[in-house]
């Protein structure tokens, strides 16, 4: 529960701050599917009755692969956004945190048994990689890759919570009995 409310703040974060990035009217339609996601979220994640299925014990290399995870992220985030400076490119900065938050939550799937990491940094991975991409020739490109990351976030925590099955699948090796349905 704890990682997914901090989910939901850097999911806000990121569709806020670029909806914002994005000027009127866009502002504001962002902001209206910010709402619908949060509720979507609270009512999916917070509200709803649902079981909660026993978690696997993280794997012996879990904390380090969480802490060599977030230290690159955090080096990468700064090094890029510099690189992208020196070439007067800093409006590509969000597409590239888009990209390197995404690839920090692909190997936790593998330490933490859950598929939900896979599906959230893959999807945020292509999203920053297209953003940088198309941004280069239309830089407003890197913001709603911004929102849209936002919004990936909000929907594979959603289909987590309501157990959607690209979402909760588990390690092979898993035996933690599923709970019930």
């Amino acid at each position: 529960m704890w990682g997914a409310l901090i989910g939901a703040g850097g999911a806000s974060a990121f569709m806020l701050v670029n909806g914002a990035a994005l000027g009127s009217p866009w502002v504001w339609i962002v902001a209206a599917g910010w709402v619908c996601a949060i509720v979507v979220f609270a009512w999916a994640v917070l509200v709803r009755p649902r079981r909660f299925e026993q978690l696997e014990p993280p794997s012996k290399q879990a904390s380090t692969i969480y802490l060599v995870s977030v230290v690159a992220m955090i080096v990468l985030i700064v090094g890029g956004a510099r690189l992208l400076a020196s070439f007067d490119r800093s409006e590509l900065t969000v597409a590239w945190v888009v990209c390197v938050v995404g690839a920090h939550f692909v190997p936790f799937a593998r330490a933490f048994g859950r598929a939900m990491f896979r599906v959230m940094g893959w999807g945020m991975l292509v999203i920053g990689i297209v953003g940088l991409a198309v941004g280069f020739a239309a830089s407003a490109v890197a913001a709603v890759a911004g929102v849209a990351a936002g919004l990936w976030m909000f929907a594979v925590m959603v289909a987590d919570a309501v157990g959607g099955p690209l979402v909760n699948g588990r390690r092979p090796d898993s035996t933690v009995p599923r709970a019930p349905h």
